[in-house]
This record gives structure tokens, sequence and C-alpha cells, in this order.
């Protein structure tokens, strides 16, 4: 071995012929220098505080739990268990990124890790010397870590040691404090105890706001865990009663599901012998809606609506409750049977139709170029001028009902003419300019004159929209001035 080799990685001792001699932290030969528990080479500790405490929780559910935040800086850290359980530490970092023992893949053997700045010293329970899990560093270490426990089923409790050492400008200023556990939420079976965690300043024991231990990432314990208790007595399982079989009548039942079960220490529900239930085992069906189903209740004939010949009488018909204390009330039809429902409608005819003639009117001549019909009015009537549906006056003697249009028997010849408005003045007032005017193609219509489209007027005729004119006033010019352009040069 070349001198000065360093006999071992967890000292600062060297190799010099053979020999393994010592060296202080001070970097000296033979010196007995060593660093304090703040990482101080001779230091006498003064400059650090230690945080210490244990983590005991019971009843813990399989799986990851956080022990301990150590802070940027932490130095003398001990994480060490306290008895022999199947349970595995974990160090991983704010992200949540392991470095030991994460995602479920367990380190077997011991392990030196270069972890945030420092080695770690994993020690696993394969040790006989130290039968319990243990994790030494002396730091500082240069990012803030995570101990965290990996919990195995089948261990009752855990039971944890930690110990850091931090600068006292460092000090962890708060802190997380809780309550004693509640007692478990059931008598028997797998339940939940719950306690109040809160943030204190640690150095006065002050409650402050918890949004305080957040912003200073103190890790928050656990509020609620599993409790076990004794394993339940049998008894009886009732699920809920399904819908009635039927909304009335004497038929309704519902049915439910009743079985024996029981719930056991670690929380399994198996459903077991009827004959494990010591009392009567609970009924699974029930009568239901057994009243009287509505039905549907109809109201008078209207009168006939027409006075001869056929017709047609209407009347209401609605659904009414027959069960006892509400007869009568009105309800949706939805709730009555559609198989029983009742007619609204029904022929009638109070006889012939007697003195019955058709009436019309004069013809209504075309008035209009474009017009191509005329028409009349046609009306069925008695001697008293009363009127009737048209077919009423159709009779074995008819020839039909009257008409009442007809094509035009003195069609309006349309004459289409170029119209023009009066012209505007002149455009300009000084020198040569235009003068405009409107010229549309179109008919009289009575008193009106409708524009139409200028197909209709000979294109020929169409009279000049505009013409030249020239105002008298003589025109004077005037300068005007546009923007200065860039420089030239």
């Amino acid at each position: 071995v070349i001198d000065g080799t360093k006999c071992n990685h967890r000292s600062n001792d060297i190799c010099v012929e053979g020999v393994c001699l010592p060296v202080g932290c001070d970097n000296k030969l033979g010196s007995a220098m060593k660093n304090d528990k703040c990482g101080k080479c001779g230091g006498d500790g003064s400059t650090c505080k230690t945080v210490e405490g244990y983590f005991d929780e019971r009843n813990l559910s399989p799986g990851y739990h956080n022990i301990i935040r150590l802070p940027i800086g932490a130095t003398s850290i001990l994480i060490e268990e306290l008895h022999s359980t199947t349970n595995s530490l974990a160090i991983k970092n704010t992200t949540g990124h392991y470095y030991l023992n994460g995602n479920y893949q367990i380190q077997l053997t011991d392990k030196d890790l270069e972890i945030g700045g420092t080695l770690f010293e994993y020690d696993t329970r394969k040790n006989l010397d130290h039968p319990f899990e243990k994790l030494t560093a002396k730091g500082p270490i240069t990012e803030e870590l995570i101990i965290a426990l990996l919990f195995q089923r089948g261990n009752r409790d855990s039971a944890i040691k930690y110990e850091f050492s931090v600068p006292l400008e460092e000090e962890i200023p708060y802190v997380y404090k809780a309550d004693r556990w509640l007692p478990c939420s059931v008598t028997c079976g797998k339940g939940i105890q719950t306690r109040i965690p809160y943030c204190i300043e640690n150095a006065s024991g002050q409650r402050v706001s918890d949004e305080i231990c957040e912003e200073n990432n103190v890790t928050k314990p656990l509020s609620e865990k599993v409790c076990e208790t004794v394993d339940c007595d049998a008894q009886w399982y009732e699920g809920e009663w399904e819908p009635c079989s039927v909304t009335c009548g004497e038929s309704g039942t519902q049915y439910r599901v009743v079985y024996c079960h029981q719930v056991f220490l670690d929380g399994r529900r198996m459903t077991i012998d009827d004959s494990n239930c010591s009392v009567e085992r609970p009924s699974v069906q029930r009568p239901c809606n057994r009243f009287s189903c509505p039905e549907w209740q109809a109201g008078p004939w209207s009168a006939c609506s027409e006075k001869c010949g056929d017709a047609f009488q209407y009347r209401s018909v609605t659904c009414r409750s027959a069960k006892e204390g509400e007869e009568g009330k009105l309800l949706p039809a939805e709730a009555c049977s559609d198989d029983e429902t009742m007619e609204i409608q029904r022929n009638c005819n109070l006889g012939p139709c007697q003195g019955l003639n058709f009436v019309t009117t004069d013809w209504k001549l075309c008035e209009k170029c474009n017009d191509t019909e005329e028409s009349r009015n046609v009306t069925c009537e008695d001697i008293n001028g009363r009127a009737y549906p048209l077919e009423k006056c159709l009779n074995e003697n008819s020839t039909g009902i009257p008409i009442d249009t007809r094509p035009c028997s003195s069609p309006q010849p349309c004459n289409y003419e170029w119209h023009t408005s009066e012209w505007s003045k002149c455009s300009t007032e000084c020198g040569h300019g235009h003068n405009t005017r409107r010229v549309v193609c179109a008919i009289h219509q009575l008193d009106d004159l409708m524009v139409v489209n200028d197909a209709h007027c000979i294109w020929e005729n169409k009279p000049e929209s505009t013409k030249n004119c020239t105002n008298e006033e003589k025109c004077n010019g005037t300068y005007y001035t546009g923007p200065w352009s860039k420089c030239s040069a």
C-alpha cells in the first residue's frame, strides 16, 4: 500500500510503512484534533443545537411514512431503530426522489452512500452486533433530506430515535406538535384514530398559524391512522330496500339482501353461516304501495259543435287519486294506466240541415295591369243570415260549391313608361361641370307610381340621366403645399 493512503473512508487516518497512523481533523499526522457535533474542527459544540426526538407510531398502514426532515447544514446525524422489526429506513429529497430503499426496492446489506454532500452509513439488521437498522452521517448536508420509514405488514408498531445538530443561526424556528390520539372510531374491527397537529414557535412554545410551518417546510405529523381493537361479533348485514315492484295495487313487494357476516381485527369482512348470528334473522321482504291505483274520471259531454249535420262532442278526462284520504286529487296523466284511457271526443248529429243556401257576392274585377284573377265571396247561410260551413249547403240538388275565383274577364294592360326626376344643380361652382337626375321605369297603379325593372321599358326611349353644365363664375386658382421631403444629403 502506498504511504499516505487512507486506512478507510470513515476516518482521516493514513497508512505509513504498513501502519495505520492517526490524522486529526486539522490534517496533521499524529493530531488528536476531532470535529465536534457541529462539524467544527476542535470545537466545543457551542455553535450548534442538537435536535432529537422519537417516531413511535402504532398501527401504521403498510407503505412509506415520513419521520423527519433534515435541513441543509445538519451534522452528526443519527437515525436508529430501538427494537427489531421488518421495517426499513429510507432517504429521499424534497421532490420525492429516493436515494435509499425507494419504490419498495430494499438494500439488504450494509452500505455507504454519498447523499447530499456527505457520506451516510447504512447498517442493516444483518449486523449481529447491532440487529436494528441505523443511519449515521457526519454532515453537513448540502440539500434538504427526508428520512422515511417503509412500514411492512405484520409489524405492530415502530420505534425510531432521530438526532442531528443544526447551526445556531439556522436553528429550526418552528415545529409541529400534536395532541394525544383520540379513541378508535370503532369498538371492534379496524377503525381510524385522529389527532390535531399544530404549529408552534420552538423558542417560546406558543402556537402559531400552520401556514408558518408549511412555509418553513416543516414535516407535519400524521393526523390520522388506522387502529385495530378486537374482532367484531357476528351480526346481520341488512342491505338497502329495493324499489317497490309496483306503484299501486294489492301485490306490491320489495326485497333486500340479508346475510350473517363478521368484521375482523385486520379489517376483513367475511360472510359466514347464518347460525353464527344469535338474534332472529331480519326480514328480506315487505309489502309496499298497497293502495288503490289512480283512475281516469270523465266530465260531462259538451253540446254538439254544429246545429245540424255531422259534428262532434267533447269532454275533459283527468287522472284522479283513489287512495284513501286523497280521493279525487288531481294527478299527472302518467300516473294512470294508458290501457284504460277514456275517449275525449265523439260524433254527433242534430239532424239534417234545412233551408240553407249558397250566397255569393259580385265579382271583384281586375283593376291592376298585373292582376290575373278576379274573386268573390261564397258563404252558406240560412234564411236568417246565420253562416254555416260550406259543406252544409251541399245536397242532392246542388251542383257543388260555387267557385270564388276566375281569370280576369277584362285584363288591364300594363303601360310601362320612363319617368324622370328634376335635374340637380351644376356639380361645380365655377367652370364646366354636369347635372344629374334619376330615370326609372314605372307604371301607374291606381294613384301610385310603381317602379319596375328597366327591362319593361323601351331602352332606346330612355331619357338622359346626365348633361353638361357651365357656371358663369370665373375659377380662381389656389396654391396648396405638401409636406417637405427628406433632406437630399
